[in-house]
């Protein structure tokens, strides 16, 4: 299973300044986002969806990945995206863990920290 996937009766722009804000307070940083709505309704002037992604990083766990394996830095920061659907909104986190299994053949410490983000997508509200 290479993501976290959840659907949320909810608006995507509100719902992406939650998952910012309830990331923060569990010690997460947000690096950087991307509204891809924006820059597509910019670069083609045709309407897009409201889609977010995010960037996503615990300076602890990059620290602790990094070290166990340097080629770890390949899938960092953790990558969430927030789309708008027809009943609401789709959040999926991309599984690091996964990834380096596949790739590097490793068993990453990656899971504790995704676990985490999990929960607190589980309970936005």
């Amino acid at each position: 299973m290479y993501s976290f996937e959840k659907d949320y009766e909810y608006d995507a722009e509100k719902l992406f300044g939650i998952i910012m804000k309830k990331m923060k307070e569990n010690g997460f940083v947000t690096l950087s986002y991307i509204d891809l709505k924006q820059i597509l309704e910019n670069n083609f002037q045709e309407k897009f969806k409201t889609y977010y992604i995010m960037n996503v990083c615990k300076p602890q766990a990059a620290k602790e990945l990094i070290a166990e394996n340097e080629s770890m830095g390949l899938f960092l920061p953790c990558k969430i995206t927030i789309y708008k659907t027809d009943k609401g909104a789709h959040v999926s986190l991309l599984r690091v863990s996964s990834l380096a299994e596949q790739y590097l053949k490793i068993k990453s410490g990656a899971v504790k920290y995704e676990n985490e983000m999990i929960e607190v997508l589980e309970n936005l509200f």
